[in-house]
């Protein structure tokens, strides 16, 4: 099964289970994937994890049971695999603010979970990603080797650059704020002539001691809307292909449509490498953004 596949087939699995006691030992064994993968993989995408995001599915559905049943609390919470009528009832109050009674018994609005609609999820070959979020960054600085290359250069040219700097030329870098943390930067300001410039970098505390051949960037504050990228492949694998498709569906299927604009002429990756493993990559794309009026 490929990323989504998965992440369709644990959905179906919790709410056809809804009623029982549902591990991730469970849901990783029906999935045929590792739970580190399981866990990190929805973690890295929903926000939530597995368990809390199966908790918050039996709390929603229990709220129909409540309010249009007389069922006694505890068999309400008995019904939905909790162990003790006590352990619903906290469940609930962290989960909604109020208590099931309360709820219960006043006009009380919520905000639930739903089931998650794998529509939202955009597969992208061996990956995945799902709905964007926004960071606000302030200033920062980054040093690395500068390229030119061609917008459409094909799969491997920028990943080339980037894995011979990771592997060869960042340890000259003498102040990174974590060696661990890799970012592609790109910029596209001269792009009408068919160029990108394509920066593999290090985060710096200080625009001080640039290595001979290195480039200083020094990127002002800005708002970002974020995608990450999640695939079962080594970050050495990734490939222009798989990460232009994704700008695609970045820039017209949500950027066009979503009342901002960009903010700059240039954008980022960001790799984690202490997250990545043989087979598992995390990617995130920072595109800085205004509003478009």
């Amino acid at each position: 099964m490929d990323i989504k596949e998965i992440i369709e087939s644990c959905s179906e699995y919790i709410e056809k289970n809804i009623h029982e006691r549902i591990t991730l030992d469970d849901l990783s064994h029906h999935a045929g994937v590792s739970k580190f993968y399981l866990h990190r993989m929805f973690k890295s995408l929903t926000g939530d994890s597995l368990i809390d995001y199966i908790q918050s599915r039996k709390l929603t559905s229990s709220i129909n049971e409540l309010t249009n049943t007389g069922m006694r609390v505890i068999d309400i919470a008995m019904d939905y695999g909790f162990e003790y009528e006590q352990s619903y009832i906290r469940a609930f109050k962290k989960k909604f603010g109020y208590t099931p009674l309360k709820v219960r018994n006043d006009q009380i609005s919520l905000l639930i979970k739903e089931k998650i609609n794998i529509n939202d999820f955009v597969t992208v070959n061996n990956s995945v990603t799902y709905k964007p979020f926004f960071v606000f960054k302030q200033k920062f600085n980054l040093i690395g080797n500068k390229h030119l290359i061609l917008s459409k250069s094909g799969d491997k040219t920028a990943n080339t650059y980037g894995r011979d700097f990771y592997y060869n030329y960042r340890n000259k870098i003498s102040n990174p704020v974590n060696p661990n943390i890799y970012f592609g930067f790109t910029d596209w300001s001269n792009n009408d002539n068919g160029y990108i410039y394509y920066v593999p970098s290090l985060e710096v505390s200080e625009l001080a001691g640039v290595p001979e051949g290195m480039t200083a960037i020094s990127i002002p504050p800005h708002k970002y809307v974020v995608f990450r990228f999640v695939g079962f492949f080594r970050p050495d694998d990734l490939n222009g292909r798989q990460v232009g498709r994704l700008l695609v569906h970045m820039y017209s299927k949500w950027i066009f449509s979503s009342g901002f604009k960009f903010a700059d002429t240039f954008r980022f990756e960001y790799i984690d490498t202490t997250i990545s493993k043989d087979n598992y990559c995390e990617l995130d794309i920072y595109q800085p953004i205004i509003p478009a009026s």
